[in-house]
């Protein structure tokens, strides 16, 4: 792999877990009262996560010019990852061993996929 391609794949595991941070950005909204049906819309954590989302759009696209887009699908599935970890983090979520096998599964296959 050159120099290039591993950026991209950093890129896309960055990309992942921005996404990650975002759905907590969104769930931790949820769980806040709002003053109006259109605060829960238009909020500061709403908007936040939203950026983050265009962002990593952008990230994703300019990743895909150096990494094939099967192996950017298994970079990708590492937002499982990331939202389980960040969601026990920051909102004290357990994890349920269910969970944590079908993560564990899903580091299985990214390993067996890029190794």
């Amino acid at each position: 792999m050159n120099t290039h391609s591993l950026l991209c794949g950093g890129i896309m595991v960055l990309c992942a877990l921005l996404s990650a941070f975002s759905q907590i950005l969104l769930k931790k909204s949820t769980l806040e009262k709002h003053s109006s049906f259109i605060h829960n819309f238009l909020n500061a954590k709403v908007i936040i996560a939203y950026s983050i989302f265009a962002l990593t759009l952008f990230m994703n696209i300019y990743a895909f010019t150096g990494i094939p887009y099967k192996l950017a699908s298994v970079l990708n599935a590492s937002a499982y990852i990331f939202t389980m970890l960040l969601s026990a983090w920051l909102l004290k979520d357990k994890i349920s061993w269910q969970c944590a096998i079908g993560n564990a599964l899903i580091v299985i296959g990214i390993v067996v996929y890029v190794c």
